[in-house]
């Protein structure tokens, strides 16, 4: 009931949320990850389960892999004139599944074989880390809580001011970072409006630091199906149910540096930890058409995924208001775990993530059955996604939330647009060795209305790979070129100045293994 009571509290999702969710990488094996993730026409890959599933009527056999990896990333972020630098690393589990290719027995059937493959892939990485810094002059972060606090211009009772806003606001009030101005300086006659303490435009301004640390990801478990016609028509589906796991813990700080001790604010720090925990399914279906035995021909569709979204959340609030409130001076302390009987604020919502529509073409030469003399193809992937379309749903509240989750619908659909992933790859084999290199480019996501930044990712990689008497290893290196991004700490919806933007920078690599065997 306490968790029901200050649910409008939780709902802390913003656009950037939704494109966590919806943008996607081509993981899986290290084979497929070396060409670029160009899977949509190639076949004969587990992988091909979670991007064109008819790739897997290439299968004559049965095989079982695992692929673990490890990756290293290095951010940048801009804000307020200053830069800050920061890294994460880790390892992880890209994809581990079996292929079960069922030779069909009767020799007057064109159906040559059927394939059924069950497996595990990781589709998003959020593991990373974070720093910004920088001097603010105009606004402060506890704005936003005034903000909160002031709906529509409307100041909330006290009794909500100090119980019900329980992941920042009450926290705040509470620990004498905002106050409230009564009507005539009478008590009794209400509330006239809140504000904050804190005042950014004395000389000095106020230094603003902001640490997040993620971790989790985007995993998808597949069951996929597909049948080999006559050695021309492959035709595939898979049924997938991702699951999301995402952790954020966030300490955002502020410090007076104005150098007056007697303006009843020293420094504040507000921490919060968000895990989000989801279910969701998507089904993906393709077609490939392969004329002659050198050329594939690959369409495929995604349907949009439904996740069931929940998050748990909780906060604390530490400040230094040096000589305020005379009665309770100095230092103060509050969580939210203190407002809630120790429980984390929860809530339950779903969210809708866009479909994806591909194309595809693979050529293959040197298709003689001798396995000594040099084979090799190239490949490339064209998909189309449109960002705009995430739409998230409050249906466990009422018509507030359901204006809430309007509004913020409408800013995702401001925010991005439709974009264009290409992805193209090609491999040499000389008799058991073979040598693999891709690049991947991922379109801008931005809307220009929004930002004129480039926010498209583009990596380049390269691989080995062995393959003897039914055993096969590959190895991959995947670098990450620099990719921008926008972070905004905080938003303001009114004030005669925005609140501040980080422009981020990210790089990195991954480094795939994958081992197998046929059986």
């Amino acid at each position: 009931m306490i968790a029901l009571g200050v649910s409008a509290t939780a709902m802390a999702q913003d656009e950037f949320d939704a494109l966590r969710y919806s943008r996607l990488t081509t993981g899986g094996t290290a084979r497929t990850q070396a060409i670029g993730g160009a899977a949509g026409s190639l076949g004969g890959d587990i992988s091909s389960t979670h991007v064109n599933p008819a790739g897997l009527g290439f299968y004559k056999t049965s095989e079982v892999l695992i692929t673990p990896g490890f990756y290293f990333r290095s951010n940048n972020l801009s804000y307020l004139g200053n830069s800050e630098s920061d890294n994460k690393s880790g390892g992880q589990l890209a994809n581990i599944g079996v292929v079960f290719g069922i030779p069909n027995r009767s020799s007057g059937s064109k159906f040559r074989n059927f394939t059924i493959a069950l497996d595990y892939s990781r589709q998003a990485d959020f593991n990373n880390r974070r720093f910004l810094k920088g001097n603010n002059t105009r606004t402060s972060y506890t704005d936003r809580w005034v903000e909160d606090m002031m709906p529509g211009g409307t100041p909330v009772s006290l009794d909500v001011a100090n119980d019900d806003l329980v992941l920042g606001p009450s926290l705040a009030f509470r620990t004498f970072l905002i106050d409230p101005k009564f009507i005539d300086d009478d008590p009794a006659k209400g509330v006239d409006f809140y504000f904050s303490g804190i005042n950014p435009t004395l000389a000095g301004g106020i230094d603003q630091s902001d640490l997040i640390k993620e971790r989790g990801g985007l995993d998808e478990f597949s069951i996929g199906f597909a049948g080999n016609y006559n050695e021309q028509v492959y035709m595939g589906l898979s049924v997938n149910f991702p699951t999301i796991n995402y952790e954020r813990n966030r300490t955002f700080r502020e410090e007076d540096k104005s150098g007056d001790n007697n303006n009843d604010f020293a420094w504040f720090e507000h921490t919060e930890n968000l895990k989000t925990d989801a279910v969701g399914f998507n089904s993906k279906l393709g077609i490939i058409y392969s004329p002659m035995p050198s050329l594939r021909i690959g369409v495929n569709y995604h349907t949009p995924t439904w996740f069931s979204m929940r998050d748990a959340s909780t906060a604390r609030v530490e400040a230094n208001t040096e000589g305020y409130p005379s009665n309770n001076p100095g230092y103060h302390s509050l969580s939210s775990e203190e407002l809630t009987d120790y429980l984390p604020v929860e809530y339950e919502y779903t969210l809708r993530t866009p479909s994806r529509f591909g194309g595809s073409v693979s050529y293959i030469f040197g298709t003689n059955a001798d396995v000594k003399q040099q084979h090799g193809f190239i490949t490339a992937d064209v998909e189309y996604v449109n960002y705009s379309g995430t739409q998230f749903k409050y249906n466990k509240g009422g018509a507030a939330d359901r204006e809430m989750a309007k509004r913020l619908n409408d800013v995702i659909s401001d925010t991005y647009k439709g974009a264009m992933n290409i992805r193209v790859g090609g491999e040499l084999k000389f008799n058991v060795l073979a040598v693999r290199a891709g690049f991947s480019y991922n379109g801008n996501p931005y809307n220009s209305d929004f930002t004129d930044i480039d926010g498209s990712i583009k990596r380049v990689s390269g691989g080995l790979g062995y393959r003897n008497k039914g055993f096969f290893a590959d190895l991959t290196y995947v670098h990450t070129l620099d990719t921008e991004s926008v972070y905004a700490p905080y938003t303001l919806k009114s004030g005669p100045y925005p609140a501040p933007t980080a422009i981020g920078s990210m790089s990195g690599g991954n480094v795939v293994a994958t081992i197998g065997l046929k059986f």
